[in-house]
């Protein structure tokens, strides 16, 4: 699903961005097709009403080439009155009817002001298909590499960002390595806004070499079934009394379930 909207956000900006940049991009080429100009003789402001309602103004300007007088029109119109004053006119000297004004060259640039919007939704989807791609390389490199610890207590923290404004939230399980240290390790925000499962407990996948190569779900299993070795246990205190976990089990979250962010709802295969 997280895929599925990158490319959607990625496919939208580059559509717009093509929309909006072609507007421009066309006036600029066909100015730069124009060997001749002039300056206007006469300035009129069309108006004409969109579908909102509001009023849309856009100039015509007539100008003369060889004692013969030709009309100029913008591609473009704006809300804002433009002021009569005469302006440059670029034509063609062969055939002298095709024409822009310097208005349409300028109204062409505030078009480009446009294109941040579609920009941020490049950016943004750019940025979620890397994240993405890097997650799967990390994934694959874990499946062999790494070791499955099932069932362990977690926390939850608040990741500091918020979707419908609802904050989300990510698992957090204190982890002790073959050493002796004891590391906390941070999953990834649950855009799914699945805070537990059925036991309560999350499942880690961990390269204990390389302790920040991890990966956090609430359910991971080996494809050839999980052996007993799998499950956590608790380690024992010196005196051969089990220590208490300084974890808590959290609630069960009774918001709908969509679909996870790292998961379709299927176990992660190991």
């Amino acid at each position: 699903m997280v895929a599925d909207s990158s490319i959607f956000f990625l496919a939208a900006g580059i559509f717009f961005a093509a929309i909006i940049g072609g507007i421009p991009l066309f006036n600029t080429i066909h100015k730069n097709k124009l060997d001749s100009s002039t300056t206007s003789t006469n300035v009129e402001i069309h108006e004409h009403r969109d579908s909102d309602g509001d009023t849309m103004y856009s100039p015509a300007y007539y100008y003369e080439v060889n004692g013969q007088e030709y009309i100029c029109t913008s591609n473009s119109s704006s809300s804002i009155r433009p002021n009569t004053d005469n302006q440059t006119i670029y034509y063609d000297s062969k055939n002298p009817s095709d024409c822009t004004s310097e208005y349409t060259q300028s109204s062409s640039l505030f078009f480009l002001i446009f294109l941040i919007l579609p920009a941020i939704f490049i950016i943004i989807a750019v940025i979620n298909i890397h994240k993405i791609n890097q997650r799967v390389k990390r994934v694959e490199q874990l499946n062999t590499t790494g070791k499955l610890v099932k069932n362990l207590q977690y926390d939850l923290v608040d990741s500091g960002m918020k979707v419908n404004d609802v904050s989300i939230q990510c698992p957090v399980v204190k982890y002790t390595l073959p050493s002796g240290e004891t590391v906390e390790l941070k999953g990834d925000p649950r855009h799914d806004r699945k805070l537990s499962d059925d036991d309560g407990m999350v499942d880690l996948v961990i390269d204990e070499s390389n302790p920040e190569n991890y990966f956090i779900d609430f359910e991971i299993n080996r494809i050839s079934g999980n052996l007993p070795s799998d499950y956590f246990q608790q380690p024992q205190a010196p005196n051969g009394a089990t220590p208490q976990s300084d974890n808590t089990t959290p609630e069960q979250n009774t918001a709908p379930t969509v679909t996870p962010e790292n998961s379709d709802n299927k176990p992660i295969t190991w």
